[in-house]
């Protein structure tokens, strides 16, 4: 929420959001003749369809007050769509523009009272929406001034042609550090401890009660290879913290997710096992099946079968052939001393039963073990941990992705 003041002394307050299909008749009520000047005649359901982030103001009764369009490329013909960065190096070899961090506002609508103001709040609402961005240019025709309210965030650059008429137009620029600037991210030091037990105390006073009034400053202290400590200042100023550490429990993390994606968080080792061993064919299962049922029933055997075995077996009808599940949960009740002994069993199967049986069991031993297989990873852990995080809420947004950078820069 941000509060607004008219030349005229009316306040508004508003806030920006992303741009709704319903927003499009009140936008179209607020575009002016100097509008279409500035940006052309144009379909603004097709801009809103191709547009990279479309951004409303609006005040507390969800009235449009301001709408703005940008796209990752040039309006007006001036460049191709995939190949407009040599254009604008040519302008200013300084500006290291990309398609990741420039954007090029199409089209910008406000309320005349409250123009300026709700520019600079679209303008802070994109940088702070898009971390990596740091570029917004803004494209018109050279025979035109920006007006009041363009101008007080955009600086001319220079002026290019266009490729399909003899027309120059001007570029200019806004940049970053002018609207909400990347906040310097640092190592710490342990005298950032008296700025930021404040915002630590704000949100909880839990660790304080466990480890101690100074446990912020020996957390830094113990700084070393696999233990890091980071902060981002403002003025010189801490307003966020980080730790981080290099031991990770990898082993459980293994356990209890698939993490083949990212390599179980392992640098890639030789010797690792990612795939479970191969499966044999069907009919390499088939053929040992027939040829273990030929060599059992020629086989004659002396040794009685053991009392519980033989009871089992007297309860079924041995005038017929035991099904396929029957002598699954037969043999799941026999040792395998006794499996080993007692081969007669084999004789009470038929030969077809028995071929079926060894496939299926077979099938559903290595289905088992496959459904129950981890890959095994040897090499060296590439993750680290975060042990605590705090950053003054007025900065949260924009600096998570900069800790982040950081730390991984720190770990290489």
């Amino acid at each position: 929420m941000s509060i607004l003041t008219s030349p005229r002394g009316k306040v508004e307050v508003v806030h920006c959001r992303r741009t709704e299909s319903q927003d499009i008749f009140c936008i179209k009520t607020l575009i002016r003749k100097f509008t279409q000047k500035l940006f052309g005649r144009l379909n603004i359901i097709y801009l809103l369809e191709k547009a990279n982030l479309a951004v409303t103001v609006c005040n507390d009764k969800e009235e449009i007050m301001a709408h703005s369009i940008f796209v990752d490329y040039p309006n007006w013909n001036v460049a191709k769509q995939d190949n407009w960065i040599p254009v604008f190096r040519e302008l200013d070899k300084e500006i290291p523009c990309t398609p990741l961090n420039t954007l090029f506002m199409h089209f910008f609508v406000a309320v005349d009272e409250y123009a300026t103001g709700c520019l600079k709040e679209i303008i802070r609402t994109v940088f702070k929406a898009v971390p990596e961005l740091y570029f917004i240019f803004l494209i018109v025709p050279t025979y035109l001034s920006l007006g009041s309210t363009l101008i007080t965030v955009f600086d001319q650059v220079g002026n290019i042609p266009c490729m399909n008429y003899d027309e120059e137009f001007a570029v200019h620029i806004c940049h970053r550090h002018d609207h909400y600037p990347q906040l310097h991210i640092r190592k710490a030091r342990v005298e950032d401890h008296d700025d930021l037990m404040p915002i630590f105390m704000h949100y909880d006073s839990t660790l304080k009660e466990i480890y101690g009034e100074y446990f912020l400053a020996e957390l830094i202290e113990a700084q070393d290879e696999d233990n890091h400590a980071v902060v981002c200042e403002v003025e010189g100023k801490a307003v966020g913290f980080m730790s981080v550490c290099a031991s990770v429990n990898l082993p459980l993390l293994h356990e209890c997710f698939d993490l083949g994606p990212f390599h179980g968080f392992c640098f890639p080792h030789p010797d690792d096992l990612l795939e479970p061993p191969k499966e044999p064919s069907l009919e390499e299962s088939e053929d040992t099946g027939n040829k273990s049922d030929s060599q059992g029933s020629q086989r004659v055997v002396e040794e009685p079968v053991s009392i519980d075995t033989s009871e089992m077996i007297q309860e079924k009808d041995t005038e017929t052939s035991i099904s396929c599940e029957e002598v699954l949960s037969l043999l799941s009740k026999v040792s395998e001393d006794d499996l080993e002994k007692n081969l007669s069993i084999i004789s009470l199967v038929d030969e077809d039963d028995f071929g079926s049986l060894s496939s299926l069991s077979s099938s559903l031993l290595l289905s088992v073990e496959s459904s129950h297989f981890r890959p095994l990873y040897l090499g060296e852990s590439a993750a680290f941990c975060i042990q605590l995080f705090c950053i003054d809420e007025r900065y949260e947004a924009r600096q998570v992705t900069g800790f982040y950078e950081f730390c991984f820069q720190s770990f290489s």
